[in-house]
């Protein structure tokens, strides 16, 4: 009886660890897919001349941060199915190059978005005296 039971959890472990391994895959799937369509919206936001330039400017900041989602969750999809999978791969993937680049994006994207921010607080801040 007891190994019936063993037998039994280890196919439930399974499918449990089956259904985790596709939510996670299809999560980073899905934040690449919606990133990659923001960016490329607000990239193309960016680009019309007929906006004003705060928006232009603001659209930008968007593109870079959803551009930014796009890559790393691309990145961060590899080094998950190079860790599940026992590919290779993941020693050069835990490198510290490959590792930057795919924090660049995001790190500018919010970076910038601070930037507008700061900009922003900072002409209040002159209106107001």
């Amino acid at each position: 009886m007891f190994y019936s039971w063993a037998v039994r959890t280890r196919a439930w472990e399974a499918l449990v660890f089956g259904l985790g391994d596709a939510v996670a895959v299809s999560q980073d799937l899905t934040t690449a897919l919606c990133g990659g369509f923001n960016c490329l919206y607000f990239l193309l936001y960016a680009l019309r001349q007929s906006e004003a330039l705060r928006r232009r400017i603001g659209a930008a900041a968007l593109a870079l941060v959803n551009g930014g989602a796009l890559v790393e969750s691309l990145y961060l999809l590899a080094l998950y199915l190079s860790l599940h999978l026992g590919w290779r791969s993941q020693a050069e993937l835990l490198a510290p190059g490959p590792w930057l680049l795919a924090r660049a994006l995001p790190f500018l994207g919010t970076a910038f978005v601070a930037l507008l921010i700061l900009r922003s607080l900072n002409h209040r801040a002159n209106t107001k005296e």
